[in-house]
This record gives C-alpha cells, sequence and structure tokens, in this order.
C-alpha cells in the first residue's frame, strides 16, 4: 500500500549528521503550499541543537505559509527568509545573491526582523530605515538595501499581508541632480601623476599593480572582469582584441571562482584595444607561469577587493587617496566621449548596459571596434616622481 502523501504545510522526519567542519546539522522535508516538498536545513553545534534550529524554521515556515500565507502580523525576519530562499533559486549573479543576504544581515536585520508586517510596512518606516544606512554606510550601501527591501516588501504584496509596496514610494535617497554628476578623479591632467607615484612605488612593484593599473587605463573595464582574464580565453594576440566572459567573485565556502558571465549582457564583449595595451600583455606573456594574465604571486586568482585595499595602501597619504580603481573606468570614458565617439559605440568597448532602448534593440552590441583603439592609441605619459 503506497505511503499517503505529506499534507501541505507540514514536515517529514527530521534527520541529523554530523558535519566534518565540526557541529552537526539537522534536516527534513517540507511540503509547501504549492504542493512541493523541499529539503529545509539548519546546522548547530550538537545534534540536539541543530534539531532544535530546524524545528524553530519549519515553525516559522509553516506559520508563514499557512492559510493566509503571510499575514500583518508575520515577522518580517520569516518573511526575509522565505525571500532569501526564492532568491536563491532565482537566475541573478551570485556576487548579487551574497551582496543582498550581507546587506540584510549586515544594514536591515537589526531594525526591521523583529517587527510585523503591520508595523514594517509603512512608507516612513522603510525611508527612515534606508536613509540611517545612506547616512553611515553611503548610497551604495543603501541602494542595495533598497532592492533587499524592495523584494521583501512585494513578497507581502504578493501574500495581501500589504496593498502597496512602501518602498516604491521612495522617490529619491539623496541623489545628486542631473547637473552635478560625480567626476573621476583621474583625468588627462593628472594621470601622469598618477602612473609617476605607481611606478616609482616598492610596494606597487611588489604588489604588482603597476601593469594592472596601465592596462586599466587603456581598458576601462571592471577590475573583476580584468582579473578573470585568461591566456587561452581571453587574449588573442594575432588578431589584437581582448574578450571579456566573465568576473571574479568569492564565494562563501568555495573560494575565488571565474563566473562566467559579466555584470549584464552587454558586459560580454570583444573590444580592440589599443596596441601598447597589447605590448603589456605580450610582455607578460612572454614570462608567464599562470594560466591568468593578472595573477597572485603563487600563479591562483587575483582577489579584487584585495587588489582595490593594495591601491588604497600606495596611494594612502599622497594627493590621490581615495582613488579607487573604478575612476579608471570614468578616465577611459571621457577620453573615448572627448575623441567624439558616440554613446553606443563607448557603450560597447565599456560594457555598459545601455546607452539607450533603441541602441539595445535595433544596433548590433559587443561587437568590435576600431575607433575607441584610435581614441587610446597615445599611452598616457609617465610624470617622474621627485
Amino acid at each position: 500500500m503506497p505511503r499517503p502523501p505529506m499534507p501541505l504545510g507540514t514536515w517529514g522526519k527530521v534527520r541529523t549528521y554530523a558535519r566534518k567542519t565540526g557541529g552537526h546539522r539537522a534536516t527534513a522535508l517540507y511540503k509547501d503550499y504549492d504542493g512541493v516538498a523541499r529539503p529545509v536545513e539548519r546546522a548547530g553545534a550538537s545534534a540536539a541543537k541543530a534539531t532544535n534550529a530546524l524545528l524553530e524554521a519549519l515553525r516559522d515556515r509553516s506559520r508563514a505559509t499557512g492559510d493566509a500565507e503571510i499575514t500583518a502580523e508575520t515577522k518580517v525576519s520569516v518573511v526575509a527568509e522565505m525571500y532569501f530562499e526564492e532568491l536563491a533559486k532565482s537566475d541573478k549573479a551570485t556576487r548579487t545573491k551574497q551582496d543582498y543576504k550581507y546587506s540584510w544581515n549586515g544594514y536591515l536585520k537589526r531594525p526591521l526582523a523583529n517587527l510585523t508586517v503591520r508595523q514594517a510596512g509603512k512608507v516612513s518606516m522603510a525611508n527612515r530605515v534606508l536613509t540611517s544606512i545612506r547616512d553611515k554606510n553611503g548610497s551604495g550601501a543603501a541602494k542595495t538595501a533598497r532592492s533587499v527591501l524592495t523584494g521583501i516588501y512585494a513578497l507581502m504584496v504578493r501574500h495581501d499581508a500589504l496593498e502597496d509596496n512602501p518602498v516604491r514610494e521612495i522617490e529619491s535617497l539623496g541623489k545628486r541632480s542631473k547637473g552635478a554628476k560625480p567626476q573621476g578623479r583621474i583625468d588627462a591632467t593628472n594621470v601622469g601623476g598618477v602612473l609617476g607615484l605607481v611606478r616609482a612605488s616598492e610596494a606597487a612593484a611588489k604588489w604588482d599593480l603597476v601593469d594592472i593599473l596601465e592596462v586599466l587605463a587603456g581598458l576601462g573595464c571592471r577590475i573583476g572582469e580584468l582579473l578573470a582574464l585568461d591566456w587561452a580565453t581571453s587574449i588573442d594576440f594575432d588578431d589584437g582584441t581582448i574578450y571579456f566572459h566573465g568576473t571574479v567573485i568569492r564565494v562563501k565556502g568555495v573560494g575565488l571562482i571565474v563566473q562566467p558571465y559579466t555584470k549584464s549582457p552587454a558586459g560580454m564583449r570583444r573590444i580592440r584595444p589599443p596596441s601598447w595595451v597589447m605590448d603589456v600583455l605580450k610582455g607578460r606573456y612572454a614570462t608567464a607561469t599562470s594560466e591568468w594574465a593578472f595573477p597572485t604571486s603563487i600563479g591562483t586568482l587575483r582577489d579584487p577587493d584585495n587588489t582595490r585595499r593594495d591601491m588604497r595602501k600606495v596611494i594612502a597619504g599622497t594627493e590621490f587617496e581615495g582613488l579607487v580603481t573604478h575612476d579608471w573606468r570614468h578616465y577611459v570614458a571621457t577620453i573615448l566621449d572627448d575623441a567624439g565617439l558616440t554613446a553606443r559605440q563607448i557603450a560597447d568597448y565599456l560594457g555598459h548596459d545601455k546607452p539607450s532602448t533603441t541602441q539595445d534593440v535595433y544596433m548590433s552590441r559587443g561587437t568590435v571596434s576600431g575607433k575607441a583603439s584610435a581614441a587610446l592609441h597615445q599611452r598616457p605619459p609617465v610624470k617622474p616622481m621627485g
């Protein structure tokens, strides 16, 4: 006689296992209200603690998905857990999923987790939380937090616990007006000074920053894209092109990997850089012992965050303090703009997603263009130090 199906909103037998890294994990199948049985797992220092943590999670899940599923009295922490479970199954980039989870744990969990949907579902509350994050942690952190909150509140709306998404009513988090766009810190007047400082730095030489920063001055790519370049599939010396088709990210519990796609579809691009960039790469290739164009000292993938940190150390206390790797992206965009390239040509070279909807839909993207190479043909001058 076949086993009767598990009722919706219930779970099966709890099983515990010892973890090789220490502690225990407990797992059980939970029958969601869409009729699909999904595994739920929690960890703990002992089998009993792991089991208790799992049972608590199963209870919260049952409360959140039973009858009205999410109600006005459901805790925001429960809704957030459901949101991140959906996020984990989505096709969003691994780094995006990590950033969203970090934003919740670092900025949103403390002020919101213990509130009910009724208490948290007000425009004033969402605005207060996001404004506080912006003021304390910067606009970048606030932008990510806003994306996370939008998703969590959207889940509440879908379950009829809220009528409207309060984040949608927040028009601005202090964005600059169109007439006050931030300017890059590198331009034609000081690029030589920056490169001269780097070339004269023993630390920069030790950390292999000289070639990295000079090449960024010709490519304008994202630092993760640069560090993902390999000799076999990315660089074609015969054709004089570079193919960007991935970015270096750190995955929790795994380490550094090359994510096989870039920030956006437009980032998957083949470009023809100026000849002096290819000359720098040829010099590196002649002495290369690693598959990567810009590896660590032991030939492994290089961490973008560590590279940014090393650059900060080199320029600390100088007139260029505060410079970031992304400033080279602004520098290249400015050079191309001054040379008269169209917005679409610049976007193709830098891997930007949208110069305009018309260009996205009706013009080919990710193609090789020689105009950017011509605009950047002159290698930035290096200003001697001292």
